[in-house]
């Protein structure tokens, strides 16, 4: 009995020594430890670039005018000046491309845009035949084919402007014609659509100028003037006038 006692005591004393030495050395599961939390991981950000940002630089002046001229807008002189003709043109790519109709300077996005060539399209209010816009001076001839032509006009100066409206042409003189009403008023090859009113060359094209001009007639360039001839273009054919000159520009800072 005593032996057996002394057995079970020294078993029991080896179970205690055996745990405390695994405790304390061996097994650090069985030890408390602080709970594995998962890590945050690091939210993306923006890097700040090293290379600072430019600024869009506008193209040059000369670049405009060289895209309209490759549009076939007339531009006048490709000579790197914001003159009276690159606003001419300015405001009939900005007809042909649907934007606010005026002769202001370009705004730095329309520079861009310019360059970009985009495409050119009409409006939907264009007749077949001259439409003849007041506000830019200019005439977009419409053909029926789709196809259309575009060229700088001088239409009336205050106090004899050219009326607005669609119009026939009623009759053309094939050759050049003294105006009854405004002696010594030559008109080359001209085409009348209201009364006295009509499209013709002048003696020089200088005299088509960039704002109104004449005594009620559109004046259009010469060999223009010979392509409606050759193109067909005459009794019956509509022109259209519209639109309102107003030599006031709000011109962007730029």
């Amino acid at each position: 009995m005593k032996r057996a006692w002394v057995a079970g005591f020294l078993i029991a004393a080896l179970g205690i020594a055996k745990f405390g030495y695994d405790y304390f050395y061996f097994d650090v599961d069985l030890r408390d430890k602080p709970k594995p939390t998962a890590s945050a991981s690091p939210s993306p950000s923006a890097t700040n670039s090293s290379e600072p940002i430019k600024p869009l630089v506008p193209p040059t002046k000369i670049e405009v005018q060289q895209a309209l001229a490759s549009m076939a807008i007339p531009v006048g002189d490709q000579d790197g000046k914001w003159g009276a003709r690159t606003r001419q043109a300015l405001c009939i790519w900005r007809e042909l491309t649907g934007r606010d109709v005026n002769r202001n300077l370009p705004t730095l996005q329309e520079q861009n845009a310019v360059v970009a060539q985009e495409d050119l399209s009409l409006p939907r209010d264009f007749v077949v035949g001259l439409n003849v816009n007041k506000t830019c001076q200019s005439v977009v001839w419409l053909k029926e084919s789709g196809k259309f032509l575009v060229t700088i006009a001088s239409t009336g100066a205050a106090g004899m402007e050219t009326d607005t409206g669609i119009f026939t042409v009623q009759w053309r003189v094939d050759r050049w014609y003294e105006s009854i009403e405004f002696p010594d008023g030559w008109m080359y090859r001209p085409m009348f659509f209201n009364r006295g009113e009509a499209v013709h060359g002048s003696e020089f094209d200088t005299m088509v100028l960039p704002y109104p001009a004449s005594h009620g007639c559109v004046r259009m360039l010469g060999r223009f003037i010979d392509g409606l001839w050759a193109g067909g273009f005459g009794k019956g054919d509509k022109v259209r006038v519209y639109g309102n000159y107003n030599p006031v520009t709000a011109d962007p800072k730029i």
